[in-house]
C-alpha cells in the first residue's frame, strides 16, 4: 500500500485535493454532456462539440478565462466559416485564405488576439464541414454547441469556486493535523 500511496503522491504532486476536485469536475461535466446527447438523440451530432468545449473548459483552477476565450473565439471562428461559406461553395485555397485573413483581422480589431488561434480553429473546421456537407447549418450547431458546452463548464467552475472548493478545504484543514500526527 505504501508504493502505491507514494505513486498516487507522485502523481497528484502532493496536491490530491485538487486531483480530485478536477477529476469531479470533468466527471460532472462530460456527464451532463453525455446526458444531454442521449435526451436530444437526433441532435447528437452536435453534442461532440459541446462535450469537447465542457472539457476544455473546466480548469482546475477555476479559471473562467479558458471557457470565456474558447467562447469568443470559436463564436468569431463559426460567423468567418459562415461568411466564407457563403462567399463561395464549395471552399477553396483563395476563400480559405481570405476566411484565415479575415479572422486575424476581426481578433486584432476587437483586441482578441488571445483568442486567435482558437477562432482560426473553428473557422477551419466549420468550413472544412460545410463544404464536404453543403449546408450553413453546420457553422450555427457548432457555434451554438461551443458555446453551451463553454458555458456548461464555467458553470460547474463557478460552482466549485462557490460550494464546493470552501468544503474540500475544510476537509483538507481537518484531515491535516490526523495526518501529521499519525507519522
Amino acid at each position: 500500500m505504501g508504493v502505491a500511496m507514494g505513486r498516487f503522491d507522485l502523481v497528484t504532486r502532493g496536491n490530491s485535493l485538487a486531483f480530485f476536485e478536477y477529476v469531479v469536475k470533468c466527471l460532472v461535466g462530460v456527464s451532463i454532456g453525455y446526458l444531454l446527447m442521449k435526451t436530444f438523440p437526433r441532435e447528437s451530432g452536435q453534442y461532440y462539440w459541446l462535450l469537447i468545449s465542457v472539457v476544455l473548459s473546466i480548469t482546475h483552477d477555476n479559471n473562467s478565462k479558458v471557457a470565456l476565450d474558447r467562447m469568443r473565439g470559436n463564436v468569431i471562428g463559426s460567423l468567418v466559416g459562415f461568411a466564407v461559406f457563403l462567399l463561395h461553395r464549395p471552399p477553396n485555397l483563395l476563400t480559405i485564405c481570405i476566411g484565415v485573413a479575415i479572422c486575424v483581422t476581426v481578433c486584432f480589431a476587437l483586441n482578441l488576439i488571445s483568442v486567435c488561434r482558437t477562432a482560426l480553429v473553428g473557422f477551419i473546421i466549420v468550413i472544412m464541414y460545410e463544404g464536404e456537407h453543403g449546408s450553413w447549418t453546420g457553422a450555427i450547431y457548432r457555434m451554438l454547441g461551443v458555446v453551451l458546452g463553454c458555458t456548461l463548464g464555467l458553470a460547474i467552475n463557478y460552482t466549485f469556486s462557490k460550494l464546493t472548493s470552501p468544503m474540500f478545504q475544510r476537509l483538507a484543514a481537518a484531515a491535516t493535523p490526523e495526518d501529521a500526527g499519525s507519522e
